[in-house]
C-alpha cells in the first residue's frame, strides 16, 4: 500500500515539473551500441531522475536494509529490476549480479555515496563494476527551484509540484582495468566531475 501511495506522489510532484534534461543522446548512442551503462547519481539527488528513467528496465543496486525493502516495492511498481545488495550488506553478491548485468548489454545504476554516506563521497563499486564489465560509465544530476534539502546524511533534495528542474548527463567515461592505484584515480576524478557537475546546475538553478 505505501508503495503504491509513494510512486502515485513521486508522479504527481515530477510529473508536473517543468523540465529541461541535457545529455540524452550520449544515452542513446550508446544504446544503438548494444552497450550496458553504469549511471552514477548521488544519493541525495535520486529523486527526479527515479522518476525520470522510470519503465526502461534499469537496475538500481537497492539495499538489503529493511529501509530498501519499500524502495524496492516502489521501484519495481515503476517498472525497475532492482540488485538487492549494498557497499556494506551483501555488496559482492550485488556487484557481480551488476557486473553480469552490464555485459549482457542491461544498465545499472549506482548511488556513488552508498547507502550511508558520508556525503559526496564517491564508493568504488560503480569504478570497480565500470572496469571489469568494460562498460561506459554516466554521471548525472539535476537541480530544482524552489528546492529543499533534508536533514538526513545524504542531503535528499526534494521539490513541490510545478517545480523548475534542470538535469544533466555527462560522459561517457571508460576505465580500464588496473591496479587498486591506477582504480582509486578513477574514483577520485569521478568523485570530482559529480561534485563539479552538481555545483555547475546548482549556480545555474538560482539564475532562472
Amino acid at each position: 500500500m505505501k508503495g503504491t501511495i509513494l510512486s502515485f506522489l513521486l508522479r504527481i510532484i515530477c510529473g508536473t515539473s517543468r523540465k529541461r534534461v541535457e545529455g540524452l543522446e550520449i544515452i542513446d548512442e550508446l544504446k544503438a551500441e548494444g552497450k550496458g551503462i553504469v549511471y552514477c547519481l548521488w544519493h541525495g539527488k535520486m529523486f527526479y531522475p527515479f522518476y525520470f528513467f522510470r519503465k526502461r528496465g534499469l537496475r538500481p543496486i537497492i539495499s538489503r536494509h529493511r529501509d530498501g525493502e519499500l524502495l524496492a516495492t516502489v521501484s519495481s511498481k515503476l517498472g525497475y529490476k532492482p540488485i538487492r545488495g549494498s557497499s556494506t550488506r551483501f555488496g559482492g553478491t550485488a556487484l557481480a549480479e551488476a557486473i553480469k548485468a552490464l555485459r549482457r548489454g542491461e544498465d545499472v545504476v549506482f548511488a556513488a555515496d552508498g547507502p550511508l554516506g558520508p556525503y559526496h563521497s564517491l564508493k568504488i563499486g560503480c569504478i570497480y563494476a565500470a572496469a571489469r564489465a568494460g562498460a561506459p560509465l554516466i554521471i548525472g544530476s539535476y537541480a530544482s527551484k524552489p528546492s529543499r534539502k533534508l536533514s538526513s546524511w545524504d542531503k535528499f533534495n526534494i521539490f513541490p509540484p510545478f517545480s523548475k528542474i534542470v538535469m544533466k548527463l555527462k560522459g561517457p567515461f571508460y576505465i580500464p582495468e588496473g591496479s587498486r592505484e591506477e582504480l582509486e584515480e578513477w574514483r577520485r576524478k569521478i568523485e570530482r566531475e559529480l561534485i563539479d557537475l552538481d555545483q555547475e546546475l546548482e549556480t545555474e538553478i538560482k539564475g532562472k
